[in-house]
């Protein structure tokens, strides 16, 4: 299938087959000069085209990823909508690049984002407000470089214009779904899972032979993430409403779920075969066959026997109407390209919470387990570096009396809030020059300046030291003008366990919460034993007999089944939304799992990521320099997109 790009009033729709980059060129249309202002018939076509059929269109664009992006005109102050090949990206925003067609002017529309960023974006089923974000050094290039892979008429065009292509992230800030009915939502949602079927079959045959290019991998991986989302809060909303509000419909609730177990097989199969080694593409064809025949039968079923009951509005359809994060590209359906999508708005409104922790099960190859294992045991990442982009300079006066260090991976500043990052060290150790590495890491992926907390350490300063230094650096962020809403807390192992008690203090003393947390291995019950503890010895690379020392020398003579300092006791109503993040193989599994379950059960809105096979801290890899391993990348995939679903 041709590869199409348009960008910047139609400008040049360029047919260029992927196979063939320099043949079938068509020429510049002539109306099309890089100037916003002009819009053309050809342009208008293509618009009414794709607006009249859901994003769907004919002629040279048909089968192209196409969207429609409408800027205010940096001199007339007028909307202007420019049809645009997109690129799905592997944080889960959608990317375009402003080509021009290799002329050697930036095209209109992209000057008039960098005048005033907020843009509208359609893709067929949705409409939404986003921000548009040029991308920079190491990030720019390596979208461009995908891009390229995917498509060598990218590099061509950069040679032609003699520029450096601006590459442009647009990030989901508002919107979501037609209003409609529940029953004909889901239609709309299940049309752009259609389509993106199509898309993503038509691309994979297109590639003929050989390995599976990066692009086409997080196409697949985007596909199957966002239907794994999709199913899961249909499981868990509108199947148990249409069973309690229709006993008679037991049969078909039965049969639709046990289709959702069939078709979660066939997707874990395509996500392990794209996520290992170098996937043969027609091996990946016949995963992508098998997929669409059950996926197609399924929705055509699901319509036939609930679409008239979720219009006539029985109570939890809109689980499964509404999208939790709208986006153009990734997964079709916005908000579940890449991310845990209880950590995005509209999916899993407060009225309608699941029962249980939205849990997503990271799969890895032998080889990824083995290669994570020998990253931890080998020494090389306690070598890692800053890069020398990052910035360190102190963003405001006053730390609370804490020790902390800034990092601001994108320069972003104050204005998307800050990260606070809680390092680990079984409260007694710390490694400021890899810590400061880590909230390099977690700042880029979360969109925001870093504070690396350097707060008190046991055994010389005991519970709660430890505790009241998170607190009060919270408490001067939103002193200084920080809104407590952009605020997220993030740490792993003991700094888990730290930041989970920080939010109980500030719940408990009526101050305000930050926007959200997230715990990656975090101890929350002083008190356990057994379960995982003993099960997972030998498996994890923390010894068991390490936590005999570490809750006497933490907790100092406080009780180990209270809380704070064993999370897990404490009323967890109320709080943020929560990122969990545990290893299946570490000694702690349980602790992440059980806390899960509490906090959920109590109303608290919890995503919790299971990584397969891992050990403690399994986010870790991310401390290597790139190219990093596939854990790494999920990781801080999925952190990104959860963080981009907070309120605030």
């Amino acid at each position: 299938m041709p590869a199409i790009r348009t960008d910047a009033c139609a400008e040049t729709p360029l047919n260029t087959s992927a196979r063939t980059p320099a043949a079938g060129r068509r020429a510049p249309h002539p109306c099309i000069q890089g100037d916003a202002a002009i819009i053309t018939d050809f342009n208008r076509q293509v618009i009414e085209e794709f607006r009249a059929n859901q994003g769907r269109v004919g002629g040279p664009f048909a089968g192209a990823r196409l969207l429609l992006l409408t800027t205010t005109g940096a001199r007339t102050g007028l909307p202007r909508t420019t049809p645009l090949g997109y690129l799905n990206d592997e944080r889960g925003r959608v990317v375009v690049i402003a080509s021009a067609g290799g002329a050697p002017d930036h095209p209109a529309w992209y000057r008039n984002l960098r005048a005033d960023p907020r843009v509208t974006v359609e893709n067929g089923p949705f409409t939404y407000t986003a921000t548009a974000t040029v991308l920079q050094g190491v990030e720019r290039d390596r979208v461009f470089a995908r891009a390229v892979e995917a498509d060598a008429g990218w590099g061509e065009y950069q040679e032609r214009a003699g520029r450096t292509l601006p590459v442009v992230a647009l990030e989901p800030v508002a919107g979501g779904p037609p209003d409609l009915p529940a029953g004909d939502a889901l239609v709309v949602v299940h049309d752009a899972f259609r389509r993106e079927l199509e898309l993503v079959r038509a691309e994979v045959a297109d590639a003929g032979g050989g390995t599976l290019g990066a692009q086409l991998r997080l196409n697949c991986m985007a596909l199957c993430q966002g239907l794994h989302h999709h199913h899961t809060m249909e499981d868990r909303g509108v199947f148990p409403a249409v069973a309690a509000a229709r006993p008679d419909l037991a049969p078909v609730v039965e049969r639709l779920a046990a289709e959702h177990a069939r078709v979660a097989e066939l997707l874990d199969a395509l996500r392990e075969r794209v996520s290992g080694g170098d996937p043969d593409t027609r091996a990946v064809l016949a995963d992508v066959d098998r997929l669409i025949a059950d996926l197609l039968a399924h929705l055509d079923y699901e319509e036939t026997t609930l679409v008239p009951l979720l219009n006539a509005g029985i109570d939890g359809g809109a689980e499964a109407a509404e999208p939790a994060e709208p986006e153009a590209g990734a997964s079709a359906e916005p908000g579940t390209s890449a991310g845990p999508g209880a950590g995005s708005p509209g999916g899993d409104g407060a009225a309608r919470r699941p029962v249980g922790p939205l849990v997503e099960r990271v799969r890895a190859t032998d080889a990824e387990r083995a290669a994570v294992r020998e990253l931890f045991t080998g020494g090389t990442l306690f070598g890692a570096a800053l890069p020398d982009a990052a910035r360190t300079e102190p963003l405001l006066p006053g730390t609370g009396g804490v020790p902390g260090d800034w990092v601001d991976a994108d320069g972003t500043g104050l204005s998307s809030g800050v990260l606070v990052y809680v390092h680990g060290g079984g409260f007694e150790f710390e490694s400021p020059q890899i810590e400061r590495v880590m909230a390099h890491r977690l700042s880029r992926a979360a969109g925001r300046p870093a504070l690396r907390v350097g707060y008190r350490l046991a055994p010389a300063h005991p519970f709660p030291a430890a505790v009241d230094d998170v607190v009060a650096v919270h408490r001067s962020l939103v002193a200084q003008g920080v809104p407590p809403g952009r605020i997220v807390l993030a740490g792993e192992s003991a700094g888990a366990t730290l930041l989970l008690s920080a939010l109980l203090v500030l719940k408990e003393a009526g101050e305000a919460l930050p926007g959200g947390a997230v715990a990656v291995s975090p101890l929350t019950d002083f008190a356990a034993e057994g379960g995982s503890r003993t099960e997972n010895e030998g498996r994890d690379l923390v010894a068991g007999s390490m936590m005999g020392h570490i809750g006497p020398n933490y907790l100092g003579g406080a009780p180990a089944d209270a809380a704070p300092q064993s999370p897990l006791y404490g009323d967890l109503a109320g709080l943020p939304p929560l990122l969990l993040v545990a290893g299946e193989d570490e000694l702690l599994l349980d602790d992440a799992r059980r806390f899960a379950e509490a906090a959920a059960e109590q109303g608290t809105r919890v995503a919790l990521d299971l990584y397969e096979g891992m050990p403690h801290v399994p986010h870790f890899a991310v401390l290597a320099e790139e190219p990093r391993l596939t854990t790494a990348e999920t990781f801080l995939d999925r952190l990104a997109a959860w963080a981009r679903g907070l309120a605030g």
